[in-house]
């Protein structure tokens, strides 16, 4: 038995779990509090009209979630499902404040920013930084350049009027 050879992939399963790296734990208290804020706001957008409270309470969820997820499963795909999560929330932060909603009973109301919105959105922000640091370098360089054609493409379609 003591002349059986250890594979790595044996020897990193019987490794027990490290302690967490400092941009895997500032990724999941960031996306913890943004959870929290958005549950704490739920009740209000619920008020105005369902759909609203419900995108409220699938982000909370979401950003609650993935705080355990970022500690668990620090990884590649982990990393860019939080990036499209949470640029998903900041995109509609911003439009929902430049545009106004894009649906429901408020359509094209342009929302107040206030500074708890602003705050939480900053954290979304900080944290898709975060989760960029933790992809590797090509798939860095993939995420940005995609970030970057989509900014460009929201400003041709804003200097063209199709986008208000």
């Amino acid at each position: 038995m003591a002349d059986q050879a250890v594979t790595p992939a044996v020897a990193a399963r019987r490794v027990p779990p490290g302690p967490w790296s400092g941009a895997a734990l500032t990724a999941a208290v960031i996306s913890l509090t943004a959870g929290w804020v958005h549950f704490a706001y739920m009740t209000s957008h619920w008020r105005e009209w369902w759909a609203y409270g419900a995108f409220f309470l699938a982000m909370a969820v979401f950003q609650a979630a993935f705080a355990p997820a970022v500690l668990r499963w620090p990884g590649l795909w982990t990393a860019y499902i939080g990036i499209l999560g949470n640029l998903s929330v900041v995109g509609m932060y911003v439009l929902s404040r430049t545009n106004g909603v894009p649906l429901g009973p408020h359509t094209g109301v342009v929302e107040a920013a206030t500074p708890v919105d602003l705050a939480c959105t900053a954290g979304e922000i900080a944290l898709v930084g975060i989760l960029l640091g933790m992809v590797s370098p090509p798939g860095r360089r993939w995420v940005i350049n995609l970030l970057l054609f989509a900014g460009v493409a929201l400003w041709v379609l804003r200097l063209t009027n199709r986008l208000n």
